[in-house]
């Protein structure tokens, strides 16, 4: 879709911010045991931030008391797709910020940090997301003052930003949401409260599904989002480059303490790679017809915007089937 002068402006000003995303990510995918559930479906895309093709779903949440620390934005919002799992299940679920191709560099080689996956019931309530995986710094790094070994970019984005995780062991049936999550600790040195220019770099989405079988293990009392990250958490506010400076002001912490709970004891303590099959969907989203900043929607057609409005997550306490697409 080409947008005529009406929108020009926010083209422009979209351009620029385009530019400063190419580090960020999504999730693109889910395969299930190797089998693709196909480009996007069943996951609470992000909110584009522009017209295309200058806007992207890809920004990061900084705001801990927010609520698109649950789902990011548009978290609320149930997709047509919800993907059929059991318990036992390996989930393979698939990042990049630009497109599912092999030269897609899935995240920023500086965007050194954790990545976790949390479970909940669809729709989450209070203390309903469950730690069921997460991986932190896992080596020191090669050198004197190399930054170390991270989930983000020395794991998942080394193996085509593929994040591994299984359905528990005898999970009860019914919905849940899959909250995955990658966290860059770049900026990370000092926290967003005292510098909103600065601060960790949230990158959560979740995924629709739905357990089958005759399981009866119910989850856990688990944690809230927002409310599970604290702004004075060790895992927050982390200095990921100090070993790379040759002066620092203090010594170097050298271990690293993942924000949040836990894993659950319910969760399998091994999640190991699956083989994938072949790529169903396409590579990237091409076209779309809102988008959000500050709030405000904007909606277009053929070029000519049909009005804004204003967005507020609501997210409701009860499961509605998601309305299928026409």
């Amino acid at each position: 879709m080409r947008l005529q002068s009406s929108l020009a402006a926010a083209a422009a000003a979209s351009t620029a911010l385009f530019e400063l995303a190419q580090a960020h990510c999504y999730i693109y995918s889910v395969y299930v045991n190797g089998v693709d559930s196909g480009t996007f479906n069943g996951i609470r895309t992000p909110a584009y931030n522009g017209p295309p093709p200058y806007g992207y779903a890809n920004s990061p949440v900084k705001d801990l008391d927010s609520i698109d620390m649950r789902c990011n934005v548009l978290g609320d919002h149930q997709v047509p797709h919800t993907i059929q799992v059991v318990p036992g299940d390996n989930i393979t679920m698939e990042w990049h910020h630009d497109a599912r191709i092999a030269t897609d560099d899935v995240i920023a080689s500086s965007h050194h940090g954790p990545a976790m996956v949390y479970l909940s019931p669809d729709p989450p309530t209070e203390n309903s997301f469950v730690k069921i995986w997460e991986e932190g710094k896992f080596a020191e790094g090669e050198g004197p003052r190399a930054p170390g070994k991270w989930a983000t970019t020395a794991d998942i984005a080394a193996n085509s930003g593929r994040m591994n995780v299984r359905i528990p062991k005898g999970l009860k049936a019914g919905f849940y949401l899959i909250r995955a999550e990658m966290v860059g600790l770049h900026e990370a040195d000092v926290s967003y409260l005292d510098n909103p220019i600065r601060g960790a770099q949230f990158y959560p989405d979740c995924v629709q599904i739905e357990v089958l079988g005759d399981g009866d293990i119910e989850l856990p009392e688990g944690v809230s989002f927002p409310g599970a990250y604290k702004w004075d958490d060790p895992g927050v506010v982390y200095d990921v480059y100090c070993s790379t400076k040759t002066t620092t002001t203090a010594p170097c912490t050298t271990t690293y303490q993942i924000p949040g709970p836990t894993v659950w004891s319910g969760a399998w303590p091994d999640t190991p790679s699956v083989e994938v099959g072949a790529m169903s969907g396409v590579t990237k989203a091409t076209s779309w017809n809102t988008w959000i900043v500050n709030s405000v929607v904007t909606s277009a057609s053929g070029g000519s915007t049909l009005g804004t409005s204003t967005y507020q997550a609501q997210w409701s306490t009860t499961y509605h089937t998601p309305t299928p697409t026409a």
